[in-house]
């Protein structure tokens, strides 16, 4: 499966599109679920562990990307605005570093159904300014989303096969 990121110039958002070979109900529950959240959505060799998490429309979270040796990564929290089984997810996300505190990002995640039991994901991702989505898109942050979507292809494929 390919990822595609596109993230025009001059815009403050960018899209991330990647068909799952599952159903829309199995990858929205992946993506809503913080049990399910904890297998796959962290890069490879890299851990999650929730602070917080309310999953839920006016819910919240928290949550920490480290290493083996446990050292913290990263730290992200959010609101969450709209939880729309199977369709939709918005979101915000706020990196917690010092030096860029403030860059909230706004992110809608649409699941539409496919033929043959497969969903596209649809990431719309909405910056402040074009700075920050710039920021974020030279940042490295594609290898990181690939890694999470192949992460997700493993667990959907084991989940999906057992059903």
């Amino acid at each position: 499966m390919k990822t595609e990121i596109i993230a025009e110039s001059g815009k403050q958002e960018l899209f991330i599109h990647r068909v799952f070979d599952a159903p829309r109900e199995l990858v929205y529950k992946a993506f809503s679920d913080p049990d399910i959240l904890l297998k796959f959505f962290a890069p490879k060799g890299i851990l999650m562990k929730f602070d917080h998490h309310d999953y839920r429309t006016g819910g919240s979270y928290r949550y920490t990307h480290y290493d083996a040796e446990g050292v913290v990564l990263c730290i992200f929290n959010g609101v969450i605005h709209e939880m729309a089984s199977p369709e939709r997810i918005v979101l915000t996300s706020e990196l917690e570093d010092q030096s860029i505190l403030g860059r909230v990002v706004l992110e809608i995640y649409e699941f539409t159904e496919l033929n043959g039991n497969r969903t596209k994901l649809t990431i719309q991702t909405v910056c402040r300014s074009v700075e920050d989505r710039d920021l974020m898109a030279n940042s490295g942050m594609d290898s990181g989303v690939i890694s999470i979507f192949n992460n997700l292809d493993e667990l959907l494929l084991t989940e999906y096969e057992s059903k």
